[in-house]
């Protein structure tokens, strides 16, 4: 008889739950679609400039990164994958344990870029209608300007693969 009485309780406490959530949806039901679309970031007005300021230096082609972000067409398949590794702080990669803007050229992601790449990879990741920002210019041969002095080795040096290098 006690299973039947918590059995009838459970049941009411999830078909209550259910009443809320119906009503919640309901709710959120009542917002017109074209105000959800607005809540969307796109591609051309939001997310390229996130990614042209910390992302595309390693992600276009000739970079280290596997995949360029420079255009709508190469970053819509990665939208999930680019939520992702933001969210969790694998991208951009930045390891240095110092308080912001210590650095010049940091690339950390605010906040409020984090909550744009993940709504828009969540939006189902729309293209958008305004105009494409350009591309950044990148350095063409060494990235931070050139040096004051380079160093040659007179002869090769084996790198060991394990050890230490003495200086």
């Amino acid at each position: 008889m006690r299973y039947s009485w918590g059995l009838a309780i459970v049941l009411a406490g999830v078909v209550a739950g259910a009443g809320v959530s119906v009503q919640s949806q309901s709710q959120s039901q009542a917002q017109s679609p074209s105000q959800k679309a607005a809540d969307v970031p796109t591609f051309t007005k939001d997310v390229a400039p996130i990614l042209f300021k910390n992302c595309t230096g390693c992600h276009r082609p000739g970079e280290i990164a596997p995949m360029s972000l420079l255009t709508y067409e190469d970053a819509r398949p990665y939208a999930r994958a680019i939520f992702e590794e933001t969210r969790d702080g694998n991208m951009p990669p930045w390891h240095a344990e110092a308080p912001e803007g210590t650095f010049h050229g940091e690339r950390r992601l605010s906040a409020a870029e984090k909550d744009t790449l993940a709504r828009w990879a969540t939006g189902g990741a729309p293209k958008g209608t305004a105009p494409m920002p350009a591309a950044p210019a990148y350095a063409t041969g060494w990235q931070l300007g050139t040096p004051d002095k380079i160093y040659e080795m007179k002869e090769p040096y084996q790198v060991p693969d394990k050890g230490t290098v003495e200086y």
